[in-house]
């Protein structure tokens, strides 16, 4: 089964705009625009193990080519290739629509996405996040949402779990990762560990919020170590940043990406109108991505963040129409050539002009074709 929608016009419409905007943001902060391809080869749409073979769409029946689940892994494979030359930092942006593959036991499901989004490559600098989600506010701040639309970024990194993890190497380990990240309480508590331990794994599952607030309860915890400082700098930057735009940040030690795709910071930017909440974006760090497609690299980092224009389109206020939509019509063919110069310059005065190329005399019928085109007026050529 294909999960296969037509988009309506103004859907259209909208994700134009949307992707206009977007743009003009991401050259402002001087990225420029690529376009990876469509179509990949297994190999690299896998890169080192970033997404099982089972969630990308094939193309030929070994897979060996396939659709592009994401756009990520293409880029980072473009900046050891045909950019390898430029110099470093890269500031990359794009759009375009991937394929997402589920499948279970009696049907495969297909569905399109649309996506924008950034890739930062090759920074020096202690947290390159932060231009990252500084954009990415930006970017959302200049889209017109629905009042009501409280945004929040949801933050964490992979390196938090490898500090709750570390004691359990060689006990247990899987399990309580699959326990954490599922949220699964009942199958912690059989596990066989000491009862303290599993009391601070159970309680970190409710540990989110605030996040100089977590970082201190994890301090207490685990004490001092670098990650925790690290994250301690950069939400300390971030909380002007995202104060100035309005987005709440929540801490979450627990959560982690769907895709093996990051390592290291990991972030969701999260709409939440009180009845519903939408993943408007999402993002992260990829170092270890550069080094599998670039091992000559001098620096190794990569980090971006991806932008859903479908969920954002449905969170966006609807358009008001400033531009007159005008019909233009005649009743004498000899006219056709003067309507056809009205209609340049109705353009010129910045009104959309649709030009009727047949001559009519009923009036009904120009009132009919007028609703047709979802004009508001009907100017005769005379």
């Amino acid at each position: 089964m294909t999960d296969i929608k037509e988009i309506k016009l103004v859907d259209v419409k909208n994700n134009s705009n949307i992707i206009n905007n977007l743009n003009n943001i991401y050259k402002l902060w001087g990225y420029e625009e690529v376009s990876p391809s469509f179509i990949n080869t297994l190999e690299t749409i896998k890169g080192r193990g970033v997404i099982d073979e089972n969630q990308v769409v094939g193309i030929v029946s070994n897979n060996s080519l396939c659709l592009r689940p994401e756009m990520t892994t293409s880029i980072v494979k473009l900046s050891s290739t045909r950019l390898i030359n430029k110099k470093r930092p890269i500031r990359l942006f794009t759009n375009g629509t991937v394929f997402d593959k589920k499948q279970n036991k009696n049907s495969i499901k297909l569905q399109e996405k649309l996506q924008s989004g950034i890739e930062l490559i090759g920074y020096n600098t202690k947290c390159p996040e932060i231009e990252v989600i500084n954009i990415l506010f930006d970017a959302i701040d200049n889209i017109n949402l629905k009042d009501g639309c409280n945004l929040y970024l949801l933050v964490s990194t992979t390196k938090i779990m490898d500090l709750i993890l570390n004691k359990y190497q060689n006990n247990n380990f899987e399990e309580i990762k699959k326990s954490l990240v599922n949220f699964d309480q009942d199958n912690l508590s059989k596990l066989e560990i000491d009862e303290d331990d599993k009391n601070i794994l159970k309680d970190l599952l409710f540990t989110r919020g605030e996040p100089i607030a977590i970082l201190k309860k994890l301090k207490n915890i685990y004490g001092i170590s670098k990650t925790l400082d690290d994250l301690n700098f950069l939400f300390e930057t971030l909380s002007n940043i995202s104060k100035r735009y309005g987005v709440k940040l929540q801490l979450d030690p627990t959560f982690q990406p769907h895709l093996n795709l990051y390592e290291g910071i990991v972030f969701q930017l999260i709409g939440d109108n009180g009845k519903n909440k939408s993943v408007i974006a999402k993002g992260g760090r990829y170092d270890e991505l550069v080094r599998f497609f670039s091992p000559n690299e001098k620096i190794f980092n990569g980090i971006g963040f991806t932008i859903s224009v479908d969920i954002l389109r449905d969170l966006i206020k609807e358009e008001k129409k400033n531009k007159k939509k005008i019909l233009l019509m005649f009743k004498d063919s000899y006219l056709l050539e003067k309507g056809m110069n009205e209609q340049k310059l109705q353009q010129k005065r910045g009104n959309i002009a649709v030009l009727h190329l047949n001559p009519c005399n009923d009036m009904s019928k120009a009132n009919q074709i007028m609703k047709e085109n979802n004009c508001s007026e009907i100017l005769w050529v005379k």
